[in-house]
């Protein structure tokens, strides 16, 4: 099933709070990219209803964006004005793993490995597609599919 990312957010927000953690905008992005793409990549649904955009700093939902703009550089303060919606016991599964794998890191960690050589945002953005009338085009769920599966191969 696939949710609304501002939804996802809130659940990587509700852990953050659960562990006495902050996260920053950044991280929220980061992660919220991360669940959608190791749902891709492990089980070949997508995780979320919006595409992911390739922007300078990395992959990032626009409307999370936008819902936690206001924060800048610092830490959420709360969760995102959202209907929350139930998740399987897998999507449960898979957000927990991501957090348990990525959590701890900062948004420019987060981001530094987004952009990595091979990545889906580096292809997207590295394309000849990505030009100064399409700055933050769509990372196709097919190009993240198959990266994270070719990872979870590797592993």
């Amino acid at each position: 099933m696939k949710h609304d990312a501002r939804s996802v957010a809130n659940e990587i927000i509700r852990r953050a709070e659960n562990a006495g953690r902050k996260v920053t905008p950044m991280q929220v992005l980061k992660l919220v990219y991360y669940c959608h793409a190791w749902m891709l990549g492990l089980y070949g649904k997508p995780m979320l209803k919006q595409p992911v955009e390739a922007w300078q700093y990395g992959p990032v939902v626009r409307d999370v964006y936008v819902s936690l703009y206001r924060y800048g550089s610092n830490h959420v303060e709360r969760e995102i004005d959202q209907v929350d919606e139930e998740y399987t016991e897998r999507e449960i599964d898979l957000i927990n793993q991501v957090w348990e794998k990525y959590g701890h890191l900062t948004g420019f960690q987060l981001s530094e490995r987004t952009h990595r050589i091979g990545t889906p945002w580096y292809k997207v953005w590295h394309s000849r597609w990505h030009t100064r009338w399409a700055r933050k085009p769509i990372i196709p769920n097919k190009l993240i599919r198959e990266y994270y599966e070719w990872i979870a191969r590797s592993e």
